[in-house]
């Protein structure tokens, strides 16, 4: 791959764009991995799904918004809302009163929920052991992964408006 030359941009050079593009395919390729593992380890219970199992490792730290889960999972609020109903129905959250918003609940976990974070802690060890055993990776490289990662979502956040809508 070329280097950066100064007065081009990395977008513009054919190598750097060709390298990216196939960053991006690993990633989406990651994520498709990523859902078929979550499927198989959770496909005996009843009470979780994939969507809840994302929710309730979300909310099991503080109470939030179904906006706010949804703009923190880069989901589309009406399909959290749809898991929300559904974590109702299975008496895993509850709702509270927003002292910010007097229509935006805050969502949080029931006691039922909380028996099923130790649960979810499991899962996720699972899911965790699936992608790197035997990788040899290093807490400082997942650290420079995670940080770029971020990075680069921030970044596309911040540079939405080049989009002609």
């Amino acid at each position: 791959m070329s280097t950066y030359i100064s007065d081009r941009h990395l977008y513009e050079d054919i190598e750097f764009l060709a390298d990216f593009q196939l960053f991006l395919g690993n990633i989406f390729r990651m994520n498709g991995a990523l859902l078929e593992i979550s499927e198989k380890i959770c496909a005996n219970d009843s009470s979780i799904t994939v969507p809840i199992w994302r929710i309730l490792a979300v909310i099991r730290r503080q109470p939030m918004t179904v906006s706010a889960i949804a703009g923190y999972l880069g989901l589309k609020r009406q399909s959290v809302q749809a898991t929300v109903d559904q974590m109702k129905k299975r008496n895993l959250i509850i709702t509270k009163t927003n002292p910010n918003h007097k229509k935006s609940f805050l969502i949080s976990l029931s006691s039922k929920g909380q028996r099923n974070i130790e649960k979810i802690y499991n899962y996720q060890q699972l899911l965790t052991k699936v992608f790197v055993k035997d990788l040899n990776l290093s807490f400082s490289e997942l650290i420079k992964v995670t940080d770029f990662m971020r990075s680069l979502r921030e970044n596309s956040e911040n540079n939405l408006s080049i989009i002609q809508q």
